[in-house]
């Protein structure tokens, strides 16, 4: 059966959300004339504006307590029970967001739970691949796979932004903030901390880079993150009273490095793609980044690159240590993984990960022409 109406869904975080445009890019060219719905939590879903793959965008209000969310769950499947799907595709299943692929009444529903143990709940196709160790991307791929499609491994995410989008990002570049190329884009956020890098040490990279390659940077946090950001610009301080004894070459600097917290996600997809290259820990902003065509340098710590770095490393290249000891939380035959909140090995991951290093990646990658 080809399908003339599809829903698509993933509820899941920022990552998960510019990953599956990937798959989404392979269903419009399995089925070019087919009406494209997507269901995501409301705070990703500008990013799959403007998506070619992409008909109408159903936001899901994520709540943090577990009734409210089961009931934000249940009136979503009320309106899109209304739709009369043919299909759905649930990308990295959840109990309640199955609940809500079976509810749309859809004759056709490949749900794919990525636990490897866990049964596809609702799924009425065989998804390929179940229980085999792939990147995340790969399971989403096996999601449209299930309906009987050839995919080739390696397709890349892809955000799509409109030309004024672009403008506007290279006049706030020029105009605003005036920052030279070529330029950092940087952000030291994480899922929890035992997955950020010292911020000394991204500070240490900002002031390098505006000393060796006369660039600028532009840092970036979220609206909670308003704390972190301020460690940030004071680290970067210390660095330039103790380390640069030129006032003028002080003062340079300074005017190089500029921050910002809340940008719109959009915008900052637009700013990025304008950007020399992107450093960050394993985080949502990096494939963002990836997804608007920005060369990446990540740090990797407690968690392997295997699922969350589908990416070739000559362009996208990450820091790993491997073979620590205490990354001893994955289950048999899955990569290296520690789950911790709270390291008590001397967060070996991160520390041993060196300034130098990173420099040197994110110099070797960087686009000298940019803006």
């Amino acid at each position: 059966m080809i399908p003339r109406k599809l829903l698509a869904i993933k509820l899941r975080a920022l990552g998960d959300t510019v990953l599956m445009t990937a798959p989404l890019l392979e269903l419009r060219r399995a089925y070019p004339n087919a009406e494209i719905h997507v269901a995501v939590e409301s705070r990703w879903a500008p990013l799959l504006e403007n998506h070619p793959a992409v008909d109408k965008i159903w936001p899901y209000v994520r709540h943090s307590d577990k009734a409210a969310r089961a009931k934000a769950a249940a009136r979503l499947a009320i309106r899109l029970r209304d739709q009369h799907f043919d299909a759905v595709v649930n990308f990295h299943a959840s109990p309640s967001s199955a609940m809500v692929s079976r509810a749309t009444g859809a004759r056709v529903r490949s749900v794919h739970f990525h636990g490897h143990k866990d049964k596809n709940q609702y799924s009425t196709v065989n998804i390929p691949g179940k229980g085999t160790l792939k990147p995340i991307i790969e399971r989403d791929m096996d999601t449209v796979r299930a309906l009987g499609l050839e995919i080739p491994e390696g397709q890349m995410p892809v955000i799509s932004l409109k030309q004024t989008e672009i403008y506007q990002a290279v006049a706030r570049i020029q105009r605003d903030l005036n920052l030279p190329n070529p330029i950092l884009g940087l952000t030291f956020g994480a899922s929890r901390v035992t997955k950020s890098w010292p911020i000394e040490r991204f500070a240490a990279v900002a002031v390098s880079w505006c000393k060796m390659d006369k660039g600028s940077v532009f840092a970036f946090a979220g609206p909670d993150e308003a704390e972190r950001m301020s460690e940030f610009l004071k680290a970067v301080e210390d660095i330039i009273v103790n380390e640069i004894p030129n006032e003028q070459e002080r003062f340079s600097i300074r005017n190089r490095i500029v921050s910002e917290t809340s940008v719109p996600l959009r915008q900052l997809a637009a700013l990025l793609s304008r950007f020399a290259v992107f450093l960050g820990n394993d985080s949502g902003p990096k494939h963002v980044a990836v997804a608007v065509g920005t060369p990446t340098v990540t740090v990797f710590g407690p968690e392997d690159p295997f699922e969350w770095h589908p990416y070739p490393t000559d362009k996208h290249p990450y820091l790993f240590v491997k073979n620590l000891e205490c990354r001893k939380d994955a289950e048999p035959g899955m990569p290296p993984w520690c789950g911790v909140t709270e390291c008590r090995e001397q967060h070996k991951c991160m520390e041993l990960t060196g300034v130098a290093e990173v420099l040197a990646e994110c110099r070797r990658v960087a686009r000298r022409e940019t803006v």
